[in-house]
């Protein structure tokens, strides 16, 4: 037979009761097991890009912040002005760098509106790291704030955080520094 076949009998019904054994636990699995979802959603990927326009003026502004983005120690870059000057713009540039460049950043978007902006925050961010499900819209702001917590510490993230029109309570919103 080609050397397919054992010359030790005992050995080969051994061998033989041992795969019979696993045929039938394969066939209790397939009877008994629920297999409607053998597979998860995929993560979401690290970014996505935004619709942008060129930057008119403000290459030397994207490339001072990107530069910074770069550098270990920098923990928080605040970006203001007056309205239509270029911000969300600039933001967006950001945002796209981030995209076409290889990191390990999970970037996050947010806008910050007037009306709830610690709560319109978290919804965006939960979204974003695949929580935003039934249960976050019962929960409270504090226990969004653990779970987005619990999720981001073991990250690298960028959240780009837009329209803020004033002080935003960060740690409220799940965003700490360890």
């Amino acid at each position: 037979m080609g050397g397919c076949c054992s010359t030790h009998p005992r050995s080969s019904i051994k061998f033989g009761k041992q795969i019979a054994k696993k045929l039938q636990e394969v066939k209790d699995q397939k009877e008994n097991g629920d297999f409607s979802d053998v597979a998860s959603k995929p993560p979401p990927p690290s970014s996505t890009e935004r619709p942008s326009e060129p930057t008119v003026g403000l290459e030397f502004y994207l490339n001072k912040v990107w530069s910074c983005l770069q550098k270990e120690q920098v923990g928080i870059i605040g970006i203001y002005g007056l309205g239509g000057v270029g911000k969300t713009t600039l933001l967006n540039q950001i945002n796209n760098k981030f995209h076409d460049t290889t990191h390990d950043y999970h970037v996050i978007w947010a806008v910050a509106s007037q009306d709830r902006p610690v709560e319109r925050v978290q919804d965006q961010i939960a979204k974003r790291i695949g929580h935003s499900n039934e249960g976050w819209k019962s929960k409270s702001l504090d226990e969004k704030a653990e779970d987005i917590f619990k999720v981001l510490c073991k990250k690298k993230f960028a959240l780009l955080l837009d329209d803020i029109w004033e002080w935003f309570d960060l740690t409220r919103a799940g965003i700490k520094w360890l």
